[in-house]
């Protein structure tokens, strides 16, 4: 069973390597204090993602939006990162969100299929923002 920080770097790196297979050129930020978990660039033009990994219960993927330790609660804004990476481990797939679609948000629902009650307001679609 994968720890969470092994769920983590298991986000990052799918990430990663799907950024490159894109033809982005990848920078792996050194140490876990910074907002940026990987900054990417293509012909000149920079993203700074901030990675989420987390399960889905085939329904919904939960995924918090914010950091935390025994001392503080991070959350992120557009001024540190440009997208959040979620990587749904349980699917192995990868969706990009504008940190400005979420700003000031803790966490986010994609839901995998559309609500059994057809309900559409508020709510995000996963395929709406995959990325691999």
């Amino acid at each position: 069973m994968n720890s969470k920080k092994q769920l983590g770097r298991e986000g990052e790196l799918r990430f990663a390597a799907e950024f490159s297979r894109k033809g982005w050129n990848i920078f792996l930020p050194f140490g876990e204090d910074g907002a940026v978990d990987l900054l990417v660039e293509k012909e000149g033009e920079y993203k700074r993602i901030q990675i989420k990994s987390t399960k889905c219960n085939n329904e919904v993927i939960m995924c918090r939006l914010k950091s935390s330790n025994n001392w503080q609660v991070k959350k992120y804004t557009s001024e540190e990162i440009d997208f959040f990476g979620i990587y749904d481990s349980t699917n192995k797939k990868g969706y990009l969100i504008n940190v400005k679609e979420v700003e000031g948000k803790i966490g986010i629902n994609l839901r995998i299929n559309k609500a059994k009650n057809n309900q559409t307001k508020n709510t995000r679609l996963a395929k709406e923002y995959e990325f691999f």
